[in-house]
């Protein structure tokens, strides 16, 4: 098990068995994808251009919320009417949704994540996902792979005030499961998910499942970072005590 540093506040708190429920991201934590992000934001890439971002200004390696955020930007300089705005942005979720639904098929589970989540259950702690994808493509992810009974709670994009990275989206789910913030604590592959907990001021757990590996930490580099979700249990009895 490998642990990082990380200055304070960030993840202090640990081992005080306050702990009652786990916000768990999905993609690249409980399960392998292979949505087609460059084919996905290159179509997204294309209608924003059309509708005001100056070409060069977004590419493929920006993340589908930054690539939105700087066309919002541009709308507000621009003063484009709101009405062609929410057009966009309603185009934009539907290439997201499309995209992301393609992949149902060849998606596969995280090895031992079904196990752990069962495991997590009975150890007494309520489980939720908190994800940016869309809402039906978690659901038919967790019914694919045998997790969907285990959560009391999948809210996608869409489903919160703000998303990740934003404390908002915690926060929300915090909230929903009737539990304090500091009652709870979120799992993820990546520093999107690391940046939603520092801004929330939660306690995070990293796991080194996801696509980029130890690449996933361009910023907020988490204080502890497991092998896998399979490793979470051990975690948990040695330290929420």
């Amino acid at each position: 098990m490998k642990k990082v540093k990380l200055t304070p506040p960030y993840g202090f708190g640990i081992g005080l068995g306050r702990y009652k429920g786990i916000v768990f991201d999905l993609d690249g934590t409980l399960v392998n994808s292979e949505i087609d992000f460059p084919k996905m934001k290159m179509k997204m890439i294309a209608i924003l251009e059309e509708h005001g971002v100056s070409k060069g200004i977004l590419t493929t390696q920006m993340t589908t919320a930054a690539i939105l955020e700087k066309a919002e930007k541009f709308w507000a300089e621009q003063a484009k009417p709101e009405k062609e705005r929410q057009w966009i942005r309603d185009e934009m979720t539907r290439l997201m949704d499309l995209g992301e639904l393609e992949a149902i098929d060849t998606l596969t589970i995280v090895e031992g994540a079904n196990e752990t989540m069962h495991k997590l259950k009975k150890m007494g702690y309520r489980l939720a996902i908190l994800t940016r994808s869309h809402h039906e493509y978690a659901i038919k992810a967790l019914e694919k792979t045998g997790m969907l009974g285990d959560f009391e709670l999948v809210l996608g994009r869409g489903e919160t005030p703000q998303p990740k990275p934003y404390a908002e989206a915690m926060t929300h789910a915090a909230k929903l499961m009737k539990l304090k913030l500091d009652e709870t604590f979120l799992v993820g592959d990546n520093h999107v998910d690391s940046t939603c907990a520092v801004n929330a001021k939660c306690h995070f757990v990293g796991v080194a499942t996801g696509p980029r590996r130890d690449k996933s930490w361009e910023v907020n580099r988490p204080e502890v970072i497991i092998p896998s979700v399979t490793d979470l249990p051990t975690y948990l009895s040695e330290h929420d005590k």
